[in-house]
């Protein structure tokens, strides 16, 4: 970045100047700037936007945004008594129900969103990330595999992500001779990039999604918290990849709840308004298309759940 430098220079009279009468003194200048203050309607969509950039995170393979699969999640919870496994379990379907989103039959589905609570989640997600050769955990950019693995949150969220083929788009053939049709492709660090039909006069409907959530919570530092909170905050890990953790937006979130930038103000008790309407707009809004698009119709949907839109 190029420095910029502003030189004063100061000009002092000398000498016979000096006995001069002095000029009279000029009266000062003004300078009136006229401009347009945003409206309340511009501030709060402003508002909105940052919150839907701050919740929702870009796959760093396609540049899409996730949300869970069509066929909906499949939770379990476990490392705490038997009651709240089955609170947390109940409270993260039950949130996917409330934002149109679904959750599987528990006694025969395939779990996709994982929560375990532990007293040793560095040694948890370091032996799961050796037996599953870091599948569970998303940890498909290998050259970064000590960041990726590094617990340093209460609760932190890892995630496969995916990207679901058209259904109405022809099998296309990859540089490698695989065809590919509909059905979700695992993003991965160095394999093809999603085919997105660049180049067509209508191109694919490829989008985003979140194949698998662990979600692992440090049982000591949450030990004495209450236990709905906690199932709301890993109810929205669960069903939004959030681009950041320690943000803080003029709207309340559960994120709040163990955010560094929202130490100053109260903690939320539950999933707040402004995240059941982001959640909402999430599993409803157009997200089948660039990751800069889907954020803008998913905060376009927000604010009308809010109720806040211009009329």
């Amino acid at each position: 970045m190029r420095s910029m430098f502003v030189p004063v220079m100061l000009a002092m009279a000398a000498g016979a100047a000096s006995a001069q009468t002095a000029p009279p003194a000029k009266p000062p200048e003004t300078v009136t700037v006229i401009g347009q203050r945003p409206t309340d309607a511009e501030m709060i969509t402003k508002i909105v936007q940052q919150f839907v950039e701050i919740h929702a995170a870009r796959s760093r393979k396609s540049g899409l945004i996730t949300r869970a699969a069509p066929s909906g999640i499949c939770p379990v919870t476990m490392g705490l008594p038997q009651a709240y496994d089955d609170f947390v379990t109940a409270r993260i379907a039950a949130v996917a129900k409330e934002i149109g989103s679904s959750a599987q039959a528990p006694a025969t589905c395939i779990a996709n969103v994982e929560v375990l609570f532990t007293d040793d989640p560095q040694a948890v997600v370091t032996k799961l990330a050796e037996q599953t050769d870091g599948l569970i955990i998303g940890m498909h950019f290998t050259h970064e595999r000590g960041s990726i693995i590094h617990v340093y949150r209460p609760v932190q969220a890892w995630y496969v992500t995916g990207t679901r083929r058209d259904p109405n788009a022809q099998a296309h053939t990859l540089a490698n001779g695989e065809s590919v049709g509909p059905g979700v492709r695992i993003d991965t660090a160095y394999g093809q990039s999603p085919y997105t039909g660049t180049g067509s006069h209508i191109p694919v409907k490829n989008s985003g999604q979140i194949v698998n959530a662990l979600i692992v919570a440090d049982a000591k530092k949450v030990a004495g918290w209450e236990i709905g909170p906690i199932a709301d905050y890993v109810s929205l890990l669960a069903l939004s990849q959030p681009a950041s953790l320690d943000g803080c937006n003029a709207l309340p979130s559960i994120l709040d709840l163990m955010s560094s930038g929202c130490a100053d103000r109260d903690k939320p008790k539950a999933l707040t308004e402004s995240d059941i309407a982001y959640l909402k707009a999430l599993y409803s809004a157009d997200i089948a298309t660039s990751g800069y698009t889907a954020q803008e119709n998913v905060a376009k949907d927000m604010d009308k759940n809010l109720g806040t839109q211009k009329q």
